[in-house]
């Protein structure tokens, strides 16, 4: 089987807990890892992280798929909004596959994009002021940090600007194959949400009732640690990145309870008011291009007061 369903983006606005919420159907089936990053051919470090060399490998990860119980076939990878190809690679692989976009206010996802990046050990700059301050001179390729795959990720303001990226989205693909979800409405009712989006998938509500938060803010209780895990030495990146995989598709569980233990809650650094009213400035275009392709008004995520 291959996928029809793609969580395609943006990143920190729910996509975690919604495809966590999906490969509890039992008429879904979701690859591990979520976030193959098969598609978007414009950032080709990505799909080297996952050890996917070609098609098979990417088909590889939907090999359990049952064709008698999974009618629906998943993957979740949230660089598919930003990248400029992978929707049109995914329609040409499959001219019936659906899309799932999430969206956030930009103010509060840059910021949040930024602790996820720090958590990957992609982003070395430890407050987000200052990593917004410095994306003129990362454009230039300056102040990279040796970890980080992709420096475009690094540039904070056009990763959290979704109006393009959702126009790009709704040009190219089908209207009755996109759904667009505003994390606003996620957050204050999960339930309506995930029964609207079981409706797009063609899915029977299996009943759920609990919506658990699912990866949160959060950082590395011992730093040196991931960092062997995340960044190992170019001699031994080959077997880590398979053992990586491995655990990924497997899912041990005295492994996946080291992982908890390895990981702790952070709360996220506040950002001063002078930059907030700065960020409000820099996404209120955009912003108001998300309102008019949505047809709703979002303006006030940019609006002081």
């Amino acid at each position: 089987m291959k996928p029809d369903t793609f969580i395609i983006g943006a990143p920190k606005t729910g996509t975690s807990a919604l495809a966590h919420y999906l490969a509890a159907h039992e008429n879904v089936f979701f690859c591990v890892p979520k976030e193959p990053f098969y598609w978007c051919s414009d950032f080709p470090r990505l799909k080297h992280e996952m050890s996917l060399r070609d098609l098979d490998d990417y088909l590889a990860l939907f090999r359990k798929a049952d064709p008698a119980r999974h009618t629906v076939v998943a993957e979740g990878s949230t660089r598919y909004l930003r990248s400029t190809v992978a929707v049109a690679n995914i329609l040409a692989f499959n001219p019936a596959a659906k899309f799932i976009a999430m969206l956030r206010n930009p103010v509060d996802l840059a910021p949040a994009y930024h602790m996820e990046q720090r958590y990957s050990l992609h982003e070395d700059i430890v407050s987000f002021e200052d990593a917004w301050r410095a994306q003129e001179a990362r454009a230039r390729g300056d102040r990279i940090p040796k970890a980080c795959r992709e420096p475009a990720f690094l540039q904070y303001g056009e990763v959290a600007s979704l109006g393009a990226q959702v126009a790009r989205l709704r040009r190219l693909a089908p209207a009755d194959q996109v759904r667009i979800i505003v994390f606003d409405d996620f957050k204050s009712d999960p339930g309506r949400v995930y029964r609207e989006t079981l409706a797009f998938l063609g899915l029977p509500d299996d009943g759920r009732t609990r919506f658990e938060t699912v990866n949160s803010a959060h950082g590395h209780r011992y730093e040196w640690l991931a960092k062997a895990v995340l960044t190992p030495p170019a001699i031994l990146e080959r077997p880590v990145l398979r053992l990586r995989r491995h655990l990924w598709e497997n899912r041990y569980p005295p492994v996946e309870w080291i992982k908890k233990r390895l990981n702790q809650r952070k709360d996220r650094e506040p950002i001063s008011p002078g930059l907030k009213a700065e960020m409000m400035a820099y996404f209120r275009a955009d912003v108001e291009l998300l309102s008019n392709e949505l047809g709703r008004d979002l303006t006030h995520w940019v609006r002081p007061g």
